[in-house]
């Protein structure tokens, strides 16, 4: 396939495409967090007016990410309506990115200790994705994330919130929050839980801890996706067993990126290198608004600094849409509208 930089760009634009990491408090915009600020009468210290929470959102450094998302972003939805605005600026992401099909993971546990209901909150997803689904026919669906960050016991009660509350846009749990601070084998219990209820499981491992965590996500938790999975790059036979399992790794490369933890360059980034290997490489955006960077522009990231040619590039769209958790006619029809686009281009 041969072209110029700028169409293939558009074409990378006009595909209708899959992302399966993705956090829906990470999709917010500033606008919405303001309105929220102005709404809720509430005053957090350099975000006096919508120009000053726009430089706190141009966040530097991981503590400086995780001061905005705790003290900032969450701290401004005093109430579940509020949830609502998520849902809309989800939305207009999914459209500005020409994604029809996203698994979005939704973090309940700070607004549960908040007071918040969370049967009122699966309503309010529940609602949004057939909202999404008739107003633009995106199909979205969430996965739950128990959190490391509060513990094994905050974890399993997160799952049994699940299980008593079910909905049809809620297809499983995944296990995000501090890696170092929570160990997979941990939340061993939990996910055989799940898995035993018939959820979908996947867990972040290998994005902020070494291999050992990918290991422990696989052999523990049973997840049948890996959140980064970075940090494998230091371990052969873990490449060995992704490979041969061909469990779908949700690269998110400008996180990794912004993390710094295991590569700080795009062109010495190990996704390229698991891409050689034969692992199941997807590409997804994580936290758009935060990072700066939305799924069409992942793409072109990797594009234009060479890591992926044109080919490689269609080629994870594919697996990105084919590692989703829908029927494989619904993924066939997906890549037959995303094959039309791309025989144009071909043909043009």
């Amino acid at each position: 396939m041969s072209s110029g930089n700028d169409s293939f760009i558009q074409l990378i634009k006009n595909i209708p495409k899959a992302e399966i990491h993705l956090h829906l408090e990470g999709l917010i915009s500033v606008d919405t967090i303001w309105k929220l600020i102005q709404e809720n009468k509430l005053s957090f210290e350099g975000s006096d007016s919508k120009e000053n929470l726009k430089k706190r959102f141009a966040v530097r450094s991981l503590d400086e990410f995780i001061d905005l998302f705790i003290n900032v972003i969450q701290a401004s939805f005093l109430k579940e309506q509020d949830i609502e605005h998520l849902i809309n600026d989800a939305q207009e992401y999914l459209k500005r990115n020409n994604i029809v099909y996203a698994e979005i993971f939704f973090a309940p546990s700070k607004f549960i200790q908040s007071g918040f209901s969370y049967s009122h909150m699966a309503d309010i997803l529940q609602a949004g994705a057939e909202k999404i689904k008739e107003e633009s026919g995106i199909t979205i669906k969430f996965l739950i994330d128990v959190s490391r960050t509060f513990g094994p016991e905050n974890a399993d009660n997160n799952l049994s919130q699940v299980l008593d509350n079910p909905r049809e846009s809620i297809i499983g749990i995944g296990l995000g929050g501090s890696e170092s601070s929570g160990p997979a084998k941990d939340y061993e219990k939990v996910f055989n839980r799940a898995i035993k209820n018939n959820l979908k499981v996947v867990a972040h491992a290998g994005e902020d801890v070494g291999p050992e965590s990918i290991w422990d996500t696989i052999n523990y938790l049973k997840a049948e996706r890996i959140g980064h999975g970075i940090s494998a790059i230091e371990d052969n036979k873990l490449m060995d067993k992704l490979k041969e399992n061909q469990i779908p790794l949700e690269i998110c490369p400008t996180s990794n990126l912004f993390t710094r933890k295991y590569v700080s360059e795009i062109d010495k980034h190990p996704i390229r290198d698991f891409y050689n290997h034969g692992m199941y490489v997807t590409v997804n955006s994580d936290d758009p608004t935060l990072f700066g960077s939305e799924l069409t522009e992942e793409y072109i990231l990797l594009y234009e600094n060479k890591i992926f040619n044109e080919d490689e590039i269609i080629n994870i769209m594919k697996n990105t849409l084919f590692a989703c958790y829908i029927s494989d006619k619904q993924k066939k029809e997906i890549w037959k509208d995303a094959e039309k686009v791309i025989n144009k281009f071909k043909s043009s």
